[in-house]
């Protein structure tokens, strides 16, 4: 029952406090106090035992916090006296965060103080934006939990309570590219409108989809919308998809009949009005406005209409344009319907690296000098340079959001949960003005194209190891997700009590190897990057790419540039890393890299397996380490454990490996053998570990790259050595030795030093007027003159740099008015040389948590 044998929740009389959200978190708060057995009214006025008083508004904020009130909306604070604890918000969203707050910490409470936590608690938000996407891809695995109501009112009751404040549900995704695919056979949702409604005026159906499914569909989405609402969840709808090939399609399952060239934007745009008059909760629709939406690049004439019928519905809802294709005329169209628009460009590709912004784009995707077709004159064509990134949205002057979108490219199955990284997002998702980020949730595109498998949903085939829901898997990753996307400095108890909980006396363990585990892959997608698209390269369940071209599988031809092996994979930031062909060439140039190179990638891999591998020992000590809890996580960090060691021996053969294929010199393919068959051990690992526990096929796709397990991908990684070892003297190439240059580059790959990280006294303004100089110092002691790199925040440039100038004690550097005088941003950092090795400042640093960069915002 706790101290307290009653409990009061004093509703003030203020308008946020009577609120319906308000009332919903009062109500949860209220329900889990009486599963604790705790007598709890909620009341006008004060009453026996412990008060909990809601209020808001400046003047209300509890006068003994000793913090400053914060000024930001949806902020919160928590103050506890001797019988009464005082819920503060700064507005309608703050106060259901306070009052989520206390309901969670009931919820996960182990001893009789059922509040136990930090008191004072203030809380404001980082990201203005904290949207989480849940796809629906699947008739065979998603309609179980579209239509299960008990599921969405516990689903997103969780998004509010870890301080999420938009949802996502996201509709037409199933398919990259509506012309002439082969793949497109399961299309429940693909054209969203006919699945819910019967426009009037137009005879556009669904012939195999009955009236009573229709209608069930429009009342599921009503309800859905209902319950975020009730929550103080914004509610965005994606519908991603505008027209494909109804006609051409013989392998979809539902035909679309009535739709022609000339009705369609008509019926699009009357569709977007009755669907915002049925559903008023709807506070945002997001729309792929380029070709893979089946709207011809150009065609503006389709999006004003679909857009004006946005605005007929008579309220204010946000246009959201997907960024890939994403053009100035776009945005304004956007701007003349007279609603809110929002622009969202994908965060890294469509993968997740580490929480910075890439400062640099591949090469592949600078827009080249003619279009790949008419139908993708922007996207392939001069606005290329926004397929994967921020592009040139993050002007001084813009009137528009920018909310990037996670891509589900790098981690669909297995857990993450990395506080570090959480904080990192929190602080990241606001670079430049930009406003937010949305997630693609875990297990994104499960059963995409027509794989749905039925009893695959969950991932496991071992009983006892799926949750309830598909999602309760993730909640550790929800909750750190959420919460320090809203507040980067939140309490570390925030999501040690659900650990604690969940895994008892294996809780620090789960906390510390999923951090080290939740690494991982992020640090592989930026690294190693041979496809930007998620269709192709799937890192968590790796294709194997060789190391010596003809020496394995090649699926990755399609998105990379020159010979499809390992060491030529791009890097997703060509000016803070170096792939392994470059390090190479900079070693047999004689060369030192400005850059983290390939062994520097490595070495953090391997300090992540060991951090995974401690933290599993650790576990295996505990008696908590049989609770299903904590074989899920375990389970999932050994097998991170596995692939970071496998990309870390991976990497170091690739520079052996591009040596070889450079010089031809005979010895070099040992080691290249020697790392390979290390990198083969470590992937047995992770194969060991999922064989008895995850089911064989994890579809994602129909190609083999996108299905498959970490099992079944072992026999074609073993199957490389055999190919390496036939490149051995006396096999495929003759015997060469070294000449003199060959063999410094061996003796200083042996001998490398890291590139350093180190925070230089860097001595620049924050803010800068256009058209003004803009000066650097650095006032550390170097070996010789450092190196300023700089570019405005704009990835359609690229970046320039200039070796300082000895100015006194340090150096300096003046990027002239005349650069400066542009609508965009600074952004800068420096390499140097200090006690012999290569410096970055300011780097990566050891979590790999923040901006390598600085940054200057014109004023």
């Amino acid at each position: 029952m706790g101290i307290f044998s009653a409990i009061t929740i004093v509703l003030s009389d203020d308008d946020a406090s009577g609120s319906d959200a308000v009332r919903w978190a009062t109500a949860e708060l209220k329900r889990t106090l009486d599963k604790r057995d705790v007598a709890t009214t909620i009341a006008g006025t004060a009453g026996p035992g412990l008060n909990i008083e809601i209020a808001s508004g400046a003047q209300c904020f509890p006068p003994k916090i000793s913090a400053p009130r914060p000024e930001k909306e949806e902020s919160f604070a928590l103050h506890r006296e001797e019988n009464r604890i005082l819920a503060w918000g700064a507005d309608e969203r703050g106060l259901v965060y306070a009052l989520t707050e206390l309901a969670d910490r009931v919820r996960y409470a182990d001893g009789e103080d059922l509040f136990a936590g930090t008191f004072p608690l203030v809380e404001q938000p980082s990201a203005r934006v904290r949207s989480m996407a849940r796809l629906f891809c699947s008739e065979e695995e998603d309609k179980v939990w579209f239509y299960d109501k008990q599921q969405w009112r516990d689903y997103l009751t969780m998004l509010v309570s870890n301080r999420f404040n938009r949802f996502a549900l996201t509709l037409g995704m199933g398919y990259n590219y509506p012309y002439h695919n082969p793949w497109i056979s399961d299309v429940y949702f693909y054209f969203p409108y006919p699945f819910l409604l019967q426009v009037p005026g137009y005879k556009v159906d669904v012939i195999e989809l009955s009236e009573e499914e229709r209608d069930t569909n429009l009342e599921m989405l009503k309800f859905v919308a209902r319950e975020a609402a009730k929550r103080g969840l914004e509610f965005q709808l994606a519908l991603w998809t505008q027209r494909y090939d109804f006609d051409d399609v013989p392998r979809a399952n539902y035909t679309v009949r009535g739709v022609t060239n000339d009705n369609l934007a008509p019926y699009c745009r009357d569709a977007l009005t009755l669907l915002l008059k049925e559903v008023p909760e709807i506070t945002g629709l997001t729309f792929r406005v380029h070709v893979e939406g089946g709207i011809a690049e150009g065609d503006y004439g389709f999006w004003r209409e679909a857009f004006a019928g946005v605005a007929a519905a008579g309220r204010p809802v946000e246009i959201d344009m997907h960024g890939k294709g994403l053009d100035h005329e776009m945005l304004q169209i956007a701007r003349q319907s007279g609603m809110p628009f929002a622009a969202s460009p994908k965060y890294l590709a469509e993968h997740m690296g580490p929480p910075y912004h890439q400062s640099a784009i591949r090469n592949k995707e600078y827009p080249p000098e003619v279009a790949r077709s008419e139908r993708e004159q922007l996207s392939e064509g001069s606005r290329k340079f926004l397929r994967y990134s921020y592009g040139d949205l993050l002007t001084k002057d813009k009137d528009y959001k920018v909310i990037y979108r996670i891509w589900a490219g790098t981690q669909r199955v297995l857990l993450w949960g990395d506080p570090a990284f959480a904080a990192g997002y929190g602080r990241s998702s606001m670079f430049a003005g930009s406003d937010g980020v949305e997630w693609c949730e875990p297990q994104s595109f499960k059963g995409r194209m027509g794989t749905g498998i039925p009893g695959t949903r969950f991932n496991y085939q071992k009983h006892g190891m799926p949750t309830r829901y598909d999602w309760q898997k993730y909640d550790y990753q929800y909750r750190v997700w959420g919460r320090l996307l809203y507040c980067p400095e939140a309490p570390r108890e925030s999501w040690m009590r659900y650990l604690e909980h969940e895994c008892g006396d294996a809780a620090e363990a789960c906390e510390q190897g999923l951090s080290w585990a939740s690494r991982v892959l992020p640090l592989i997608s930026l690294t190693h990057g041979p496809s930007a698209s998620n269709n192709h390269y799937w890192p968590e369940v790796y294709t194997n790419m060789p190391l010596i071209e003809g020496t394995g599988q090649r699926a990755y031809g399609f998105d990379m540039e020159g010979p499809v092996r390992f060491g030529n994979a791009p890097t997703f930031d060509s000016s803070l890393f170096a792939n392994p062909r470059e390090y190479a060439e900079l070693l047999l140039a004689g060369k030192e890299s400005h850059r983290y190179t390939p062994l520097d990638v490595a070495d953090w891999l391997e300090k992540m397996a060991d951090g995974c591998d401690q933290a599993v020992f650790g576990a295996k000590k505990t008696a908590s380490f049989g609770k299903p809890a904590v074989q899920r996580m375990i389970v999932d960090i050994q097998i991170c454990g596995g692939i970071a060691r496998f990309f870390a021996e991976k990497f170091r053969a690739a520079c052996w490996a591009e040596l070889f294929i450079a010089t031809k010199v005979s010895k070099l393919i040992e080691p290249v053998i020697d790392h390979a068959r290390r990198s083969v051990m470590a992937w047995q690992t992770a194969a060991d570990v999922s064989r008895d526990l995850y089911h064989d096929d994890l579809t994602y796709g129909p190609q083999s790259w996108l299905r498959g397990s970490w099992h079944s991908r072992l026999p074609e990684i073993q199957a490389e050595i055999l190919d390496l070892e036939s490149l051995r003297g006396g096999g495929k190439t003759e015997s060469v030795q070294p000449t003199a240059a060959v063999q410094a580059a061996i003796d200083a790959l042996i001998g490398r030093n890291p590139v350093l990280t180190q925070t230089f006294n860097i001595e620049a303004p924050l803010a800068f007027k256009p058209g003004g100089d803009f000066t650097v110092r650095v006032t550390d002691a170097v070996d010789e003159a450092p190196v300023l790199h700089y570019r405005h925040i704009n990835q359609a440039e690229r970046w320039k740099a200039m070796t300082m100038t000895r100015n006194g004690q340090g150096y300096s550097a003046v990027v002239p008015g005349d650069y400066t005088n542009s609508k965009f941003h600074l952004q800068y950092f420096i390499s140097a040389k200090k006690d012999g090795r290569a410096v970055l400042s300011p780097g990566l640093e050891e979590n790999l948590a923040n901006e390598p960069y600085c940054t200057a915002l014109q004023i």
